[in-house]
């Protein structure tokens, strides 16, 4: 089914409070652009987007395909050479519909995803800031594939709002006058969050201490955002963060992973421990009144864990750890706890 225009409208809005939220956060340039690339996908209707940015001379690809139905999107970020039909994209002035594109050659220059499509239509821009070129967003779909005017009109100024951002962002990492907290949730943010587990590690490698992260996504946001909108949607993150915040122990952080994703690092605790604060913040969430649920479905929550150094000696080994089991929580039905390396969800009993 077709989106409305003043559902794609309230959705480029939403996306550019969630990615101004991000700058402020000093979140990475791809977890900016991730939310603008999704934004772009719903609505032209493709199968993935990309983003490619010129800085100093070098282009970075950033490839961005939907979730799929587990929940789980794909993201991935690579330096290329500025050649073929990504050339084209980023040096046309207007936006530009390419159809008929050879997937196995020319789609391997702009997205890096891969596609089972023999044969694609794109549709590109040319991101500008001040009439300084910056780089290129597109999308990538079907052959059949065929926006109607007004979806190209948004997906222009979408590009021209992506091309500010991107200039805000590098901005703020420039001049580093950045916040510790998120601006949406109030929560730590991203850069917080790296930095603590950074020194988490740290403590626990030198004094032969042990800690947790617990990694909390939303269940069903997407089935919310498309009957209340994505401000209703930024209305239950934030008090799926009041839900968390009164739940966790004073010493522990709840920081902002993601645009629907929390982590709480619990320092000094055992797998099983925090295991049992996770339990009380999936019960919490899951009892909470959200407005509006009673038409979407209840709004839960999926829960991964993982420890140092049973499941990582390293921040990354860690998350992904997390990630993981996250991964299983919402595989096996979702609203459930899952502890890294545990073939069943954890049970209080």
């Amino acid at each position: 089914m077709k989106k409305s225009l003043s559902h794609k409208l309230d959705l480029v809005f939403t996306t550019f409070i969630e990615a101004t939220s991000l700058i402020t956060t000093g979140a990475s340039i791809s977890r900016i652009v991730a939310p603008i690339l999704a934004c772009a996908c719903e609505i032209l209707g493709g199968r993935g987007a990309f983003a490619i940015l010129d800085e100093d001379g070098t282009h970075t690809r950033i490839s961005y395909a939907p979730p799929t139905r587990t929940g789980r999107q794909a993201l991935r970020q690579d330096e290329i050479r500025l050649d073929g039909l990504a050339a084209s994209i980023y040096r046309t002035a207007k936006v530009s519909v390419v159809r008929n594109v050879n997937s196995s050659e020319a789609l391997g220059s702009l997205y890096s995803l891969g596609s089972k499509l023999k044969s694609a239509t794109v549709v590109g821009a040319s991101l500008r800031y001040r009439r300084i070129r910056i780089g290129a967003i597109g999308v990538v779909g079907a052959r059949t594939l065929s926006p109607r005017p007004e979806d190209l009109e948004l997906f222009e100024v979408l590009a021209r709002q992506a091309a500010v951002a991107i200039k805000n962002a590098r901005e703020f990492e420039r001049t580093q006058t950045l916040s510790i907290t998120d601006g949406l949730t109030g929560a730590y943010n991203y850069r917080f969050l790296i930095d603590a587990l950074r020194k988490e590690v740290g403590v626990a490698e030198r004094y032969r201490e042990v800690f947790s992260i617990i990694m909390i996504d939303v269940d069903s946001l997407k089935e919310y955002n498309d009957v209340h909108g994505h401000l209703g949607g930024s209305e239950v993150i934030r008090q799926v963060a009041r839900v968390a915040a009164s739940t966790i122990r004073a010493i522990d952080m709840l920081c902002k992973y993601g645009g629907d994703e929390f982590m709480v690092l619990l320092p000094r605790t055992l797998k099983h421990g925090s295991a049992i604060c996770a339990e009380r913040l999936r019960e919490g969430i899951e009892k909470h009144k959200f407005h509006g649920e009673e038409v979407t479905g209840k709004i839960t929550a999926s829960l991964g864990i993982a420890s140092y150094p049973e499941d990582g000696r390293t921040v990354q080994d860690l998350i992904a750890s997390a990630d993981k089991a996250l991964y299983r929580a919402k595989r096996h039905g979702r609203n459930t706890v899952w502890l890294s390396g545990k073939r069943t969800p954890f049970s209080p009993s």
